[in-house]
């Protein structure tokens, strides 16, 4: 067995960050350890999909249990200059970013029960090595520059972020620093991560929210807090897949698969039509749902085990037509993020999505920190009457929800992605290939996708399919009614997943997304 089996396995959609975790794992650090040694990394070296002025989940697992860590921002308790919520900008910049008190009780985590001595100072130093000395442009962060130009030229910050000094985009593998960011990082690897929220990080930050006009306050900064929650769970074949609570869209994840659940899949044949058409038609009700309900928790609205019961999956596969497709006029709502895992030399395993929300964020810099605020407030609904409109204090609705299925045999899967709407959608796909057609890791995230709604740039709400599918598939479908849109073999616009396996004789595997630069270690 290889030295770094031993230690464990990680995956994340960056190399650099891959190699940053793997070394904390060698160490003999913990699996918690490494995710953060590792998001830290992306928030430097990846800003366009995740920082440290965003939202994170955390999923912890050892083999009998599974513990959800939520650090989820709240709305301030005014609106911003402008008098209302936008995309993109300072008025976008108006929820808490609740990423690093989610940290603080991670790390916590990591110490008390997991037995981890590393400190902050161990944890962030390749995150400020990379910020203080530099790194070379991914051509991830490239491609979505050059897909956010206009944006990029209307807000300032981003201009600094990702222009050289004659205003044009960064290449893919120009070297850069971030010297604030750094100086932010080394701070907080002094004195800990409850200052941003509570400390002289908080008064810089409240200064930048103040000349930005967002309507957030030092004191909102320090109403926000992270939580310890019991996951959702279904029973899925022969096992417990588990998912996060509201405002986590990971309701409406498990509820899909649980109508599946009376759906013998490998009878219908893997990648057939009718395959895809069951998945396509089930999660079309559930996001129909979704959009309809889904909240802050606090609101008191949702009622979790009705929507998770026996009676209600047997009806949502009861109203599913296998020949026909029911219309589609819902609006998408597409998002980005980064999900990473890591599996250490105990079998202990942490998942972890840190997200701006949209790529990018709000665009927005905050003070001379260089933090890049998120732009989760343009979660919230327009109408202020709904369920998940804007409200003082009210979290938004949360595209974030990665998964995690503990098999009765002992085998575990821990799995995820960016992409919104596409995060439930992959997720079925992946869920479907490891459980039902018993496929490895490798072979379940090169499996055809597809992707009901809208994709990243604006394109209709249709159906798209990965051209491997196959024509006569396609044609299966479009003939019950599904509006096809064909897209490219391995196309990122499906998201860049991951999955980490833990199998009962020992053996971890892991793996980032064909679909994408991401690397994993240790196998």
């Amino acid at each position: 067995m290889k030295a770094e089996s031993i230690a464990g396995v990680i995956c994340t959609p960056d190399a650099r960050a891959t190699e940053a975790g793997m070394d904390i794992l060698r160490t003999g650090g913990t699996a918690i350890d490494a995710a953060m040694a590792a998001g830290a990394v992306l928030s430097v070296v990846y800003p366009h999909m995740t920082g440290f002025g965003g939202d994170a989940l955390w999923l912890l697992g050892d083999g009998r249990r599974v513990d959800t860590l939520m650090g989820l921002g709240q709305a301030g308790h005014r609106l911003p200059d402008a008098g209302a919520i936008a995309m993109r900008g300072p008025a976008s910049a108006a929820t808490t970013a609740g990423a690093l008190r989610g940290w603080s009780m991670a790390h916590d985590w990591s110490t008390h029960r997991w037995g981890s001595s590393l400190t902050w100072p161990d944890l962030l130093a390749p995150a400020i090595a990379f910020a203080r000395d530099g790194y070379g442009v991914s051509a991830n962060q490239a491609f979505w520059q050059q897909q956010r130009r206009d944006l990029i030229r209307d807000l300032p910050d981003l201009t600094a972020l990702c222009c050289n000094a004659q205003g044009e985009l960064l290449a893919e593998g120009t070297r850069v620093t971030r010297p604030q960011l750094a100086t932010t990082l080394e701070h907080l690897a002094r004195v800990g991560m409850v200052d941003f929220y509570e400390g002289e990080l908080a008064t810089a930050l409240a200064e930048g929210f103040h000349r930005l006009g967002n309507g957030l306050t030092r004191d909102d900064l320090a109403r926000t807090q992270a939580w310890h929650s019991e996951p959702l769970s279904i029973r899925y074949r022969n096992g417990t897949l588990y998912n996060f609570p509201p405002p986590s869209q990971g309701l409406y994840t498990l509820s899909a698969l649980h109508a599946l659940s009376f759906v013998d899949l490998a009878a219908l044949g893997n990648g057939s039509a009718d395959y895809f058409h069951y998945l396509v038609e089930t999660i079309k009700a559930q996001l129909k749902q979704r959009n309809r309900q889904l909240c802050d928790p606090a609101g008191g609205t949702l009622d979790t085990r009705r929507l998770l019961s026996h009676a209600r999956a047997a009806a949502d596969y009861a109203a599913i037509d296998p020949d026909i497709a029911l219309p589609w006029h819902e609006q998408g709502r597409p998002a980005d993020t980064v999900w990473l895992a890591a599996t250490d030399n105990q079998g202990r395993t942490a998942c972890l999505m840190q997200s701006l929300f949209h790529d990018f964020g709000s665009g927005c810099m905050v003070g001379d920190t260089g933090i890049l605020w998120l732009n989760r407030a343009a979660g919230f609904n327009e109408d202020f009457a709904h369920a998940n409109g804007w409200a003082p204090g009210r979290r938004p609705a949360h595209t974030l929800n990665p998964s995690a299925w503990l098999g009765d045999d002992g085998r575990q899967f821990y799995f995820g992605t960016q992409g919104g709407d596409g995060q439930p959608q992959t997720q079925m796909v992946l869920a479907t290939q490891l459980v039902d057609f018993h496929q490895p890791i490798d072979r379940a995230l090169q499996a055809p996708r597809f992707l009901q709604g809208r994709s990243f740039f604006g394109s209709s709400e249709n159906l798209k399919l990965e051209k491997n599918i196959g024509p006569a598939v396609g044609e299966s479908l479009a003939h019950r009614g599904h509006d096809i849109e064909w897209i490219p073999e391995l196309s990122p616009f499906t998201g860049l997943a991951g999955a980490i396996a833990v199998y009962p004789d020992g053996r971890r595997e892991a793996m980032h997304d064909p679909r994408g630069e991401g690397t994993a270690l240790g196998q």
